[in-house]
């Protein structure tokens, strides 16, 4: 299975998990008149919004290049997660919004087992979400599912914390339960600024993983005639597809065959190792001032 039909499936899921938790934390807000509650479960909705998307984007990265697109459609998965970050930023707003509402005019809450053992239950499986995301990251080594890894622990300890305030509620006038509801909305809207970051970096051409390019100096320059290497550049256009271009410094005295095959060992390593393409130019080495010139 290829990676992007891998993530579209694994997005699916988180669809599906996230829509049945936003149903049950909506039908135990409601009955327990939770700002908190009632927050939370519109978080999850949001959640659901950002694996959907993600899903299309995963879908749509997979497409094979093509005569407009010779690159493929790679920077989509990433055009995605910008679209998601702005729909959390979003929900974080509205969120706060009503939590405010509720703080400036507190409302009882209505505890039963039923909403404490549906709460528990929400913490149980945002944590099995975590793991599941995290085996799946292991393949992907996407950014976005790295997200959802750290975004269902964090959905986790905000339903824990809820269990607690429910409890801290009963010996204090202060509205716990909308000063809950307040948080989990500030915590959406970081996390949506913090996603579109995240997003926009790769997009502006910034590089997420600066040891890329040691590695590939350390495997270019261990080739055999290869002595120098400059001007290193390395495009990102999808997760899964980087490009790299470099100036090689070859001894001057090999034979053009020689650095036809040197160049070939090169690439074909950076490519086995690192999953990736390069492109090298040759230039000869002056013996006499190590200053590189080219053919």
């Amino acid at each position: 299975m290829q990676r992007e039909q891998y993530g579209t499936l694994v997005s699916l899921a988180g669809v599906l998990c996230n829509l049945v938790l936003f149903a049950a934390k909506l039908a135990i807000g409601l009955a327990a008149n939770s700002a908190a509650v009632l927050s939370d479960a519109f978080n999850n909705l949001t959640d659901t919004g950002s694996s959907l998307a993600l899903a299309v984007g995963f879908y749509m990265a997979g497409k094979a290049p093509d005569e407009r697109h010779p690159f493929g459609h790679g920077r989509i998965e990433y055009i995605a997660e910008l679209i998601v970050s702005f729909l959390i930023m979003a929900t974080g707003f509205g969120v706060g919004k009503f939590a405010l509402e509720r703080f400036l005019e507190p409302q009882p809450v209505k505890l039963n087992s039923f909403v404490i053992c549906g709460l528990g239950c929400s913490v149980l499986a945002k944590l099995i979400m975590s793991l599941f995301y995290r085996r799946a990251n292991k393949i992907l080594q996407s950014t976005a599912i790295q997200a959802g890894i750290i975004d269902s622990i964090s959905d986790a300890a905000i339903t824990g914390v809820t269990l607690l305030s429910f409890a801290v509620a009963e010996y204090t006038e202060f509205p716990v339960d909308a000063a809950i509801g307040l948080a989990v909305a500030v915590a959406i809207f970081c996390a949506g600024i913090k996603s579109a970051k995240n997003a926009i970096d790769p997009i502006l051409g910034k590089m997420k993983d600066a040891r890329i390019e040691q590695q590939i100096r350390e495997i270019v320059l261990a080739i055999e005639g290869i002595e120098g290497m400059h001007g290193l550049a390395v495009h990102d256009y999808g997760p899964s597809r980087k490009y790299a271009s470099a100036h090689i410094e070859i001894v001057p005295s090999m034979q053009f065959s020689e650095v036809h095959a040197a160049m070939e060992q090169a690439v074909d390593s950076v490519r086995q190792n690192l999953n990736m393409d390069i492109v090298l130019f040759p230039e000869p080495l002056d013996s006499d001032s190590n200053l590189p010139k080219v053919f």
